[in-house]
């Protein structure tokens, strides 16, 4: 693990996107320096950004740091994702049927390895549906005292 710069790190992971023609909001500080694994933590948002993008629409990023933990939260406002289904996401393999589209139908939304880093992290990664219609993914990380 090392220390790195997490805003700095979701602001060059927006422009990626950016370049793709997909624009997504941010809010949040720009420097948040957070000790862990950035490599893991960015397959993570990119895992949480391409669904948003994939299953919603209007992709956002909220960072949030306080009281000894980081928030980092993916919203869309997309269909969501039905209540039961909300932890069932999280299996291996798991896919979400009746997806608007064709051709993403049957694509496993590779949360259960997004959520094993989080893990690792000491942190958890859970979705909610949004009371207006979309889905949040909320990624809670702990900051490691001294780090």
């Amino acid at each position: 693990a090392t220390q790195f710069d997490l805003a700095e790190l979701l602001q060059t992971l927006l422009d990626d996107y950016r370049d793709q023609g997909v624009d997504i909001a941010f809010s949040g500080p720009l420097r948040l320096v957070y000790f862990g694994r950035p490599l893991g933590l960015k397959r993570v948002m990119t895992n949480l950004l391409d669904n948003a993008i994939k299953y919603g629409n209007e992709p956002a990023i909220e960072l949030m740091s306080d009281a000894g933990q980081v928030r980092i939260n993916v919203l869309d406002s997309g269909p969501g994702i039905p209540q039961a289904s909300l932890e069932q996401v999280f299996a291996p393999f798991f896919r979400m049927e009746g997806s608007r589209n064709r051709s993403t139908g049957g694509v496993g939304l590779g949360l259960s390895a997004a959520r094993a880093i989080v893990l690792e992290h000491g942190g958890e990664l859970k979705l909610r549906n949004r009371p207006k219609g979309g889905l949040v993914a909320a990624v809670v990380l702990p900051v490691q005292p001294g780090a």
